[in-house]
């Protein structure tokens, strides 16, 4: 990883259950909205779709820019903090 944010970091560190999607590094307020009209309204959901790409980050990485329309940078944001995550906690 190249740089964290206090986002990134806080996320990372703490457990996941309850918390809403714009939690998750990279997913501000509009991607949020795009993802609710996805039915993804919180952080397990999108560490569901992390695992239904079999922790693959590109295939991911291209679901998130497509589910929310997220560019490069907010999709490789969620994306490294759900291999974080999922590597420290599962």
């Amino acid at each position: 990883m190249s740089s964290s944010t206090q986002k990134h970091r806080t996320f990372v560190s703490e457990p996941m259950a309850g918390k809403p999607v714009t939690a998750v590094p990279g997913i501000g307020p509009t991607l949020g909205r795009e993802l609710n009209r996805e039915g993804i309204s919180k952080a397990s959901g999108l560490l569901g779709q992390y695992l239904v790409h079999d922790r693959n980050p590109q295939s991911f990485s291209q679901w998130v820019k497509r589910s929310s329309g997220a560019n490069s940078h907010q999709a490789n944001a969620c994306t490294q903090a759900m291999k974080e995550w999922t590597d420290n906690n599962l």
